[in-house]
């Protein structure tokens, strides 16, 4: 048996590919130095912990201008590379016919990014590829051309356009090869206005312009300089944004049903078409052979995958099943019928007992305690609403101990007091100690509720019950659990009459945004990123879904992700971001998780990537 523990090491985030050239264009001391060549060079991850970020990590200039002085585009990025002889491929392991992954939740199971919802999006990982591959490399994340459709990419001197230029070997499931007709679609019909992701729309939002520059050239301008753009569309962040996808297929297709606020209509007709059989129109490393809705999907593996070199997955067939329930997937495992299970730290001896194993992704998810609507006086039925007092918002904060939640998640090696809310991840952008979890402090929090009007307790709420709303977690366990234990400490603590209701995830998150639960609390799993600027802009922005804040987003976060500079001027300018939206305590968190997964004994080894929230990197795993 064998458990693998949570390491020390910091694992950083994706590099901001800002203009990386600009000391080169302008002619640099490093001119007259040996480098290896462009096409050896992968871009390049935080050099530091945010909490001390580096002077100049190469992302622009050192004089922070971004600019060379002209609006010619700069590259930020490599040309790909063939993986050597000697490569992952000639250390290929012996594989296994059928590997079976059961896990608790898959959203919606829609392939499609435009309408696609859940946390945990391994249904779509194993089938798709992105614009924006991802490596893990020295223990540290990182954009790769080599894993990219796009072979190039750069961004113009003004920080507003960035041109993609795509490779021409890349075949889709059916054969044909991506073109730079694809990256149009996918990127037009995924990050819409009307998709179902607000952080995607969100992002749609500031876009002004997509458009073919040249035969193997695609260009997206925005607004404002976004910083976080590549971020965004690589296979880092946990969204599927950047997923890249067959226009030709998609076309091919017969016409359906009409969907409602859909455009382009020749697409949104054949969207139910494209996913009763979504295969011949990607390019990821599985095929969909089988989807049971709810039930199983099972994936056969794409022998012309064009990463079969570099990630050789030891699989042929994998069956992802939905299994909502604990027992059931520890009994699978122990009984030899599962491989790889979501798991919690309640059945870790049931695990170990039955000859497998426990593994652990590090900082993969955070508690997010949120509430929609915080800046309105009344809710929906002209009830008020008890948060929009900020001493409401930071009592409920205070009066959680922290310490509590860890031991409930099983102490110190699992859970961490420290990030805030996934958006300011302890490896990520712009964290520091100034948005630490507040301080379990009860008279603090009492004097606070008294301050707001409700002394004790009295009064608050108009006596009617304070609801806790959350769902069976995805990508973490006992959600059910947490939020009862955060109820009974508020009720404990400040005489709140607090109950707990536990719903579906989709349909709650879809109540959520359209503002149906204002002023109630949801908690909550959400996964940590490096780059939490189309979060900060999707939540607290004129129409965000935790609180309608113009002020704070034009103000505060925009300038952020508008920032061009040294890595350490951007750290610095999402601190001051992340400090603005924490002093506004919309939302907290008592901290992050590394999650466990219970594995079977035929498992000798397993390197997942942290900061995911679902199963990663499958083809790094050996068996015995």
């Amino acid at each position: 048996m064998k458990r693998y523990y949570p390491g020390t090491r910091l694992f950083l985030g994706i590099a901001v590919l800002l203009l990386a050239l600009a000391a080169v264009a302008c002619g640099s001391a490093a001119e007259t130095q040996e480098q290896p060549p462009a096409a050896a060079q992968e871009q390049p991850a935080a050099q530091a912990a945010p909490s001390a970020p580096q002077a100049d990590t190469g992302t622009a200039a050192s004089s922070g201008s971004g600019s060379t002085g002209s609006n010619t585009m700069e590259t930020a990025s490599a040309a790909p590379t063939k993986a050597p002889a000697d490569s992952a491929m000639a250390a290929k392991p012996a594989g296994v016919d059928n590997f079976t992954i059961m896990v608790t939740s898959q959203g919606n199971e829609k392939f499609t990014h435009k309408y696609s919802s859940g946390e945990n999006n391994l249904w779509k990982r194993l089938s798709h590829t992105w614009l924006l591959g991802a490596n893990l490399t020295d223990g540290s994340l990182v954009i790769d051309p080599a894993t990219s459709v796009a072979s190039d990419w750069e961004i113009s001197a003004d920080g507003l356009t960035w041109e993609f230029t795509v490779r021409d070997d890349i075949p889709f499931h059916d054969g044909s090869f991506i073109n730079v007709d694809d990256l149009m679609f996918s990127n037009s019909f995924n990050v819409s206005e009307e998709a179902t992701g607000v952080s995607t729309v969100r992002v749609a939002r500031e876009i002004t312009n997509r458009e073919i520059t040249g035969p193997d050239t695609f260009a997206v301008s925005t607004k404002t300089p976004l910083g976080n753009l590549g971020a965004a569309w690589s296979e880092i962040d946990n969204t599927t944004q950047g997923a890249i996808y067959s226009v030709d297929y998609y076309k091919s297709l017969p016409e359906g049903e009409p969907v409602e606020n859909c455009t382009p209509v020749e697409f949104c007709v054949r969207f139910s078409e494209f996913e009763k059989n979504p295969t011949p129109g990607m390019a990821g490393a599985y095929k969909v052979i089988e989807h049971r809705q709810s039930e199983e999907l099972v994936y056969e593996r794409f022998e012309d995958y064009f990463l079969a070199d570099q990630r050789p997955y030891p699989f042929q067939q994998i069956s992802l099943q939905l299994v909502p329930e604990l027992s059931t997937r520890v009994a699978a495992l122990t009984a030899g019928n599962a491989d790889l299970i979501e798991a919690d730290l309640t059945v870790i001896d049931q695990i170990e007992e039955g000859d497998g194993q426990v593994m652990y992704v590090e900082e993969a998810v955070h508690i997010w305690i949120n509430a929609n609507g915080c800046e309105r006086e009344t809710d929906n039925d002209g009830q008020p609403i008890m948060c929009n007092n900020p001493d409401v918002r930071y009592a409920l904060d205070y009066a959680i101990d922290k310490t509590v939640v860890q031991q409930l998640y099983g102490g110190e090696g699992v859970f961490t007091i420290a990030g805030y809310q996934g958006i300011g991840s302890p490896s990520g952008l712009g964290y520091e100690e100034n948005i630490a979890p507040l301080p379990f402090d009860p008279d603090k929090a009492k004097e606070l509720m008294a301050n707001a009007g409700y002394p004790g307790g009295e009064g608050f709420n108009g006596g009617r019950v304070f609801l806790i709303n959350t769902w069976t977690g995805a990508g973490a366990p006992l959600t059910v659990e947490v939020s009862e234990l955060i109820c009974n400490m508020w009720t404990q603590n400040l005489g709140i009459n607090c109950e707990v209701n536990v719903g579906e995830e989709v349909s709650m998150k879809k109540i959520q945004y359209a503002g149906e639960i204002a002023g109630q609390y949801l908690v909550r799993t959400n996964e940590n990123t490096f780059d939490g600027g189309r979060r900060m802009l999707g939540r607290y922005s004129a129409d965000g879904y935790i609180a309608k804040d113009p002020d704070l987003a034009d103000n505060i976060i925009k300038p952020a992700l508008a920032t061009i500079g040294t890595q350490e001027e951007r750290h610095q300018a999402y601190n001051k971001a992340l400090k603005a939206v924490f002093d506004k305590h919309y939302d907290f968190s008592p901290g992050y998780l590394n999650q466990p997964y219970g594995v079977s004994a035929r498992v000798d080894t397993w390197d997942p990537w942290p900061l995911s929230p679902y199963p990663s990197a499958l083809w790094t795993m050996t068996f015995k």
